[in-house]
């Protein structure tokens, strides 16, 4: 029907309702979808840990042993074939240990309070170490991207994992091998070495989280009773991600 202006409203009516129709459901169903990530957000927060070490240091008394290219917890025809150029008879760095009754060794005292002070459990956990700056005398030198890649500071010999490997809510987990550039330090000539831990862990929803936290370790080779001081900083800043629902935080 034409009214006597020309319009024909009924025309326009057919035109706009359908539009009108599929724009609301195009927001009803925007709004549930929001409404289900908000919910999957919020079961995720829910199921979150945060790993850091407790602030301060420890000293750990160290020994010296003819142990040659190999490195604890690497397998030693990998060690022989990267660390070529270390001599047979080298002397490697490690936590003392103490001989027991069976004839094994065990570690005097393990090193670093890796606290879960989230709500959900840590699984899979593991740090690497970063070396920013070295002192080796009364030098600084700054790793470079290049120095980075060679073994004894590449994070793929100086990631350890942690112990226990899953961290429960308000329960801590320590270490009990050293970072490869001390481990392979065979001709003692570093002081001080600065740099950043990264600590990384799954949650049981398959989430994945690093935190990025500062680090000093201070060596005292020549002491009558050698050791290292470890101590750790502030965190800098932690990553979680779960590429199932798009979420990312940093």
């Amino acid at each position: 029907m034409t009214n006597t202006t020309g319009v024909d409203y009924i025309g326009i009516a057919a035109i706009i309702l359908p539009v009108v129709t599929l724009i609301g459901i195009i927001v009803s169903m925007w709004l549930s979808v929001k409404a289900l990530r908000e919910v999957q957000i919020d079961r995720r927060i829910r199921h979150m840990p945060h790993l850091a070490f407790e602030l301060g240091g420890e000293m750990l008394a160290i020994q010296f042993e003819k142990t040659g290219t190999n490195v604890s917890g690497i397998d030693r025809g990998y060690a022989k074939k990267v660390f070529k150029d270390i001599p047979e008879n080298s002397e490697s760095i490690s936590l003392k240990t103490k001989k027991l009754e069976n004839g094994r060794e065990q570690v005097i005292s393990e090193y670093g309070k890796l606290r879960n002070y989230g709500t959900g459990p840590a699984l899979s956990t593991e740090v690497t170490w970063i070396a920013k700056k070295v002192k080796v005398g009364v030098e600084d030198f700054k790793i470079t991207e290049d120095k980075l890649k060679e073994p004894r500071y590449s994070g793929q010999l100086t990631c350890i994992p942690a112990s226990p490997n899953s961290i429960m809510p308000g329960e801590i987990a320590s270490f009990f091998r050293l970072p490869t550039f001390i481990q392979k330090d065979f001709e003692k000539k570093i002081k001080e070495v600065e740099g950043v831990i990264e600590i990384k862990c799954t949650d049981i929803l398959g989430g994945n989280q690093s935190t990025i936290q500062e680090f000093r370790i201070f060596t005292d080779y020549e002491s009558s009773e050698p050791s290292i001081v470890i101590t750790f900083g502030h965190v800098i800043k932690v990553n979680f991600s779960d590429s199932t629902i798009g979420y990312q935080i940093a």
